[in-house]
């Protein structure tokens, strides 16, 4: 069964909410600077599962060269709005079309919570294909229980796919797929409408 039938009519259907109550939130980004922190200036970023662009404005903004990828239609309608200038594609982060080698870092934030745990392997191992050597990856997830369907706080009446983490979980992922962790950290989560009391913030280099 492909979960993605209770994520991406989901994320179509509260995409306008989404935005509005996430848009302009900023509790991450001292945390996303921290990741910047370790590439050099204007290399090539992507944005994986970004949304609205809440992530990419900020990348473009501190002077990187970024796009975005999303599986939802009506996300990626508005982040073209919201974030002119920068190429936004409809692409699944399981099969992402881009020649190895192609991206000096890469954001992961808020979106590998909707892979199985069975796909995890696969997609990390595709994330690793086009980060250059040395190039660098965040992943923002939140912790918790692994493969679940739970109710989207949204959107009363609409389910969605989540997979949370352990930090030891994700860093296991994250090493066979090739990745040495550079930095971890778990926080309580901030979001009172979250589907996780807490966060993991994690950055990975390409060994």
């Amino acid at each position: 069964m492909d979960n993605n039938k209770f994520v991406i009519p989901t994320y179509n259907k509260i995409a306008d909410a989404y935005t509005k109550q996430y848009f302009n939130d900023l509790t991450d980004i001292p945390y996303v600077d921290k990741f910047l922190q370790t590439l050099p200036e204007g290399v090539k970023l992507l944005d994986i599962g970004c949304g609205p662009g809440t992530f990419t404005k900020h990348l473009k903004q501190k002077g990187f060269e970024v796009e975005g990828v999303d599986l939802s239609e009506e996300m990626i309608k508005i982040a073209k709005e919201k974030v002119p200038g920068v190429s936004f594609s409809l692409m699944d982060m399981r099969k992402l079309d881009y020649p190895d080698n192609s991206f000096d870092g890469l954001l992961v934030a808020y979106s590998l919570i909707h892979i199985s745990s069975e796909e995890i392997p696969s997609t990390l191992e595709g994330f690793n294909r086009i980060l250059k050597l040395n190039g660098s990856i965040m992943i923002i997830a939140q912790g918790g229980k692994p493969d679940q369907i739970v109710d989207e706080p949204l959107k009363a009446g609409e389910k969605v796919f989540i997979n949370f983490f352990t930090k030891e979980r994700l860093s296991d992922f994250l090493k066979q797929a090739g990745f040495d962790i550079d930095y971890q950290e778990e926080l309580p989560m901030q979001d009172a409408d979250s589907l996780s009391d807490k966060v993991i913030y994690t950055i990975a280099k390409k060994g």
